[in-house]
């Protein structure tokens, strides 16, 4: 009885001493899935089945296979796409065509089911005859116009050069084009193939919707063996340079540009957007009401219209875009209740101030830009403040009689010398009625030592017979733009330090703007060529550059 009486004390002292304690985990997992069994092997031959399965060294989850899995041939019917534990069972429901090769590309879509961590690319093909095909084409898809790299486009080869296949018929084979817009078809049979790149908006393989961006080859290509390589994945064949497959994609630009519903974001402000750049522009008025200001967004697709007087009733308008009509009826500006549905008011309700920002702050160049959220009242002279650290300075200031969102103020300061400006409040009226907080404005004034200058000899071959279009930009904003069509040297003067790239269009029709393209007319879009590398600018620098512009291909 002693020996049993310890036995249960020492297990109830075990029991008190013992600790619950969280399992320590080890590093995060940072790799995809990895493929492991598959059922048919990888390139099979003779396979006459209806079900594919392909196991996985982890849970996994696969993302939306209609999108992300492409089947060269395409099939009539989509496959059923099952997971079960680390397993993907893949149902087939067509009749497989006799001694073809099959190929299966998953792009971006299985992902391990913890961390999210996606397998890029995994391909796998199988032949219903006794070989598999071992050609293949490679290519890379840019956007014609901002030269991004073109992801998630559906690559499509046809054996046939017959211009109507994209709208009419699906193609032998596909693929998707990765993040850094590569392609690559393998395991296709050798030939020659007509190339094209899709946004297929309705994932029918058709280019049947005007907004769908669309790149095609001038000519065929002929597909070529794929390289052998060695015990380590290293090309054994590196004599062989294939023919690089370039695309660009474009959309379709509208024969005129159309009217989208207008925006009536606040009292007096209404906007027009249009689905296209507009070249002439006319407005004429039902009612007799012209008293607005107009302006322009940089890209030439929207008209803004700031109105001098908030009290009217409906007004009706009749507007000529590159001599496309519509007429619009404006209705007075409702503003939004905080339950969330429409009141009666107007801007004063919801907007309390004008809204004022600063431009050019600093600026050694160019003078101080206040800009007005509405066009602003004429005012008589009034006084602002600069002050600086040894004295402060009355500055003098007025509006003339001009309807106007922007007013320069030229300030006279030293360089590398701190002010703070300030402008009181209610010294400027918008045509809305609101008024101005007091504005505050602290910044340093820079000195001629601040920028840099970039001297660009721009010389063209011979072969260029048109006009071409340098732009300079600075990250996505086009700092200049110059037409010319001879040699010539163009000063960028007074930039800020930083990466600037030139680009060039080739302005074959010299209507002094880039244009897209048009399928169905066999028009590709204007090439866009850039300087090989980024020019970097220095304060109190000139760099100097030489650009050799070629004629486009």
């Amino acid at each position: 009885m002693k020996r049993l009486f310890f036995v249960i004390l020492s297990v109830f002292l075990l029991a008190g001493c013992a600790k619950i304690a969280t399992p320590v985990g080890g590093p995060k997992d940072m790799e995809p899935p990895v493929i492991g069994k598959e059922v048919p092997a990888n390139q099979s031959v003779n396979f006459s089945g209806q079900k594919i399965a392909i196991t996985m060294n982890e849970f996994f989850t696969l993302n939306n296979p209609t999108e992300n899995v492409m089947v060269s041939p395409p099939f009539k019917n989509q496959p059923d796409y099952l997971v079960k534990g680390k397993t993907l069972i893949i149902k087939i429901k067509d009749t497989l065509r006799e001694n073809t090769t099959y190929n299966m590309v998953f792009s971006n879509c299985i992902q391990d089911f913890t961390e999210g961590n996606k397998l890029n690319l995994y391909h796998y093909s199988f032949s219903t005859g006794d070989a598999i095909d071992s050609c293949m084409l490679k290519g890379t898809l840019s956007n014609a116009k901002s030269l991004e790299k073109g992801e998630d486009y559906v690559v499509m080869l046809y054996r046939q050069d017959i211009d109507s296949l994209p709208m009419t018929a699906t193609p032998d084979y596909v693929t998707k084009s990765m993040t850094d817009g590569s392609f690559t078809f393998q395991n296709i049979a050798p030939g020659a193939y007509k190339v094209f790149a899709l946004k297929d908006i309705n994932s029918n393989y058709l280019y049947d919707l005007p907004n769908e961006s669309i790149a095609y080859a001038d000519k065929m290509y002929e597909a070529y063996p794929e390289p052998r390589k060695d015990s380590t994945g290293r090309p054994i064949d590196t004599a062989f340079t294939p023919e690089a497959i370039t695309l660009y994609a474009f959309e379709v630009a509208d024969s005129c540009p159309k009217l989208m519903r207008y925006e009536n974001p606040e009292a007096g402000i209404y906007k027009f957007p249009y689905t296209k750049s507009v070249t002439t522009f006319e407005a004429q008025s039902h009612t007799g009401n012209n008293d607005y200001f107009q302006s322009w967004n940089p890209t030439q697709d929207t008209v803004t219209w700031y109105f001098k007087s908030l009290n009217f009733d409906s007004l009706s308008y009749l507007l000529t875009a590159d001599g496309h009509t519509d007429t619009v009826f404006l209705k007075p500006y409702k503003a939004k209740s905080n339950s969330g549905g429409r009141a009666g008011g107007n801007a004063q309700q919801t907007v309390k101030k004008l809204r004022v920002t600063f431009q050019n702050e600093g600026h050694f160049y160019k003078p101080l830009t206040l800009s007005f959220s509405y066009p602003i009242l004429p005012t008589d002279t009034f006084e602002a403040m600069l002050i600086s650290k040894t004295d402060t300075e009355a500055v003098r200031i007025a509006v003339p009689d001009t309807f106007t969102t922007k007013l320069a103020i030229p300030l006279k300061m030293e360089s590398k010398k701190s002010y703070q400006l300030i402008i009181p409040d209610s010294v400027f009226r918008g045509y809305n009625g609101l008024t101005n907080d007091t504005l505050k404005s602290s910044f340093t004034c820079k000195s001629e030592k601040d920028y840099g200058n970039i001297i660009m000899s721009y010389s063209l071959s011979e072969e260029i017979d048109y006009p071409v279009i340098a732009q300079l930009w600075s990250d996505k904003a086009m700092v200049a733009e110059s037409a010319f069509r001879a040699d010539t040297t163009i000063t960028y003067e007074h930039l800020d330090p930083g990466a600037y790239q030139v680009k060039i269009i080739h302005d074959l029709n010299g209507n002094g703007h880039w244009d897209t393209g048009d399928y169905r007319r066999k028009m590709q879009p204007e090439a866009i060529t850039t300087y090989p590398s980024a020019i970097n600018v220095r304060a109190y620098w000139d760099v100097e550059e030489e650009f050799k512009i070629d004629k486009s291909k």
